[in-house]
């Protein structure tokens, strides 16, 4: 997500050539918002690390 946001950035700090084919921004914003959908909602993942951490902390109840 943080990728995808510093990449965003760069887009609009270029402007249109931002966005131009020649410039590795475009290739890198595609890349990133694919990989973004195809590996599952963030609230997916926020959910598997609550999980994971609270997992921790039941284990070392005395």
């Amino acid at each position: 997500r943080m990728a995808l946001k510093v990449v965003d950035e760069a887009i609009q700090l270029f402007g249109g050539v931002g966005v131009s084919q020649d410039t590795p921004l475009s290739r890198m914003w595609m890349h990133l918002r694919t990989l973004r959908l195809a590996d599952g909602p963030d609230a997916v993942h926020r959910r598997q690390v609550a999980r994971t951490e609270l997992r921790q902390y039941a284990d070392k109840k005395p």
